[in-house]
């Protein structure tokens, strides 16, 4: 669990240099936009890498499989539960990121 949440952010910090900043799918904006609260959007990480992980060992899929179904999942389901802003507000190298980000989870887990 701790190798997974470490992981991510490693990957966040990462991700924030490209972008020169957090990226619309940040885990404290999550959290602010879903329950008021930053803090939220690191308590469901805590929850949610681990998840992921163990649901790829479980399904034993491929992780260049795994990783782009889980970001395609969520750029869908974000902007659709108010997580995130709609798609068209995105900016494209956050959807490239987002992908990116999966992909390189599910290799390393």
């Amino acid at each position: 669990m701790i190798g997974e949440l470490l992981l991510l952010e490693a990957l966040d910090r990462l991700e924030r240099r490209v972008l020169g900043g957090k990226p619309v799918y940040d885990p404290a904006r999550l959290g602010q936009r879903l329950f008021d609260s930053p803090r939220a959007g690191r308590a469901l990480r805590l929850v949610y890498a681990p998840a992921l992980a163990a649901a790829k060992r479980r399904l034993k899929a491929p992780a260049l499989l795994f990783g782009p179904l889980v970001a395609l999942a969520e750029l869908l389901a974000m902007p659709l539960t108010g997580a995130t802003p709609p798609l068209r507000k995105w900016r494209p190298r956050e959807i490239a990121l987002l992908f990116a980000h999966a992909t390189a989870f599910a290799l390393l887990v």
